[in-house]
């Protein structure tokens, strides 16, 4: 299973499962990539777009140590995507109730042999979908290295639709891409067939759990924002 987690339902799991994704975060990109310019606190890996509007995907074995994780960020206030790469896109990118953004897929290569990883990125990746699914969204947007999209979303079954070209990042060695992921049921019995997980992947805690949208009054006719 794949805790699905916010600031509103952290409370329903054991723990402190938002705590724990961003310590994963950081022994992954911080500690082993050696990224720079990054937000670090206590050993904890952060950007802008962790707050009260982010969603987490949380793996986690049966001790209940963060294996995997990735988040989803509305597109009705400023994303990643927008606010910091829109040199990425070769199109007008997407600020829409309808439209999230995918970002932070990250797994603990210390604890997961390479085998092993395959189970719990096909796990976040139809946790993507079916929370996607279960929130009547369109789809998600995001950026990753092609080598990375070919062993997530592609070798999953996930056909995306490439925003741009291959792109250098600016300052780094790396090159990335950014893409369309469609959220739509025939997308979603492609994937579950592909990765063989036909029942549902997310966990939503202790408690029972309802998708809530939060609205700006100070935006009337504007789009809402999907928490």
């Amino acid at each position: 299973m794949i805790d699905c987690v916010n600031i509103a339902t952290a409370h329903c799991f054991p723990g402190n499962l938002i705590a724990a994704q961003h310590r994963l975060r950081y022994q992954e990109v911080i500690a082993k990539e050696d990224w720079s310019n990054i937000y670090v606190a206590d050993e904890m890996e952060f950007d802008r777009y962790d707050n009260v509007a982010t969603e987490y995907f949380i793996a986690r074995n049966s001790e209940g140590d963060v294996l995997g994780v990735c988040r989803s960020y509305p597109t009705t206030i400023p994303y990643m995507l927008s606010d910091v790469f829109p040199f990425l896109a070769s199109q007008d990118l997407p600020r829409s109730h309808k439209v999230h953004e995918a970002s932070r897929l990250v797994l603990d290569r210390s604890l997961l042999t390479k085998d092993a990883r395959r189970p719990i990125v096909d796990e976040l990746i139809v946790a993507y979908m079916e929370r996607g699914v279960q929130r009547d969204i369109e789809g998600y947007v995001g950026f990753m290295l092609p080598r990375i999209w070919a062993s997530t979303f592609l070798r999953t079954g996930w056909d995306v639709e490439w925003l741009g070209p291959e792109t250098p990042l600016p300052g780094t060695a790396d090159v990335v891409r950014a893409a369309w992921m469609p959220v739509n049921q025939r997308m979603s019995d492609k994937i579950r067939e592909a990765t063989g997980l036909k029942k549902p992947v997310l966990n939503y805690g202790s408690e029972s759990f309802a998708p809530t949208v939060v609205s700006y009054s100070h935006l009337r006719g504007q789009d809402s924002l999907a928490a």
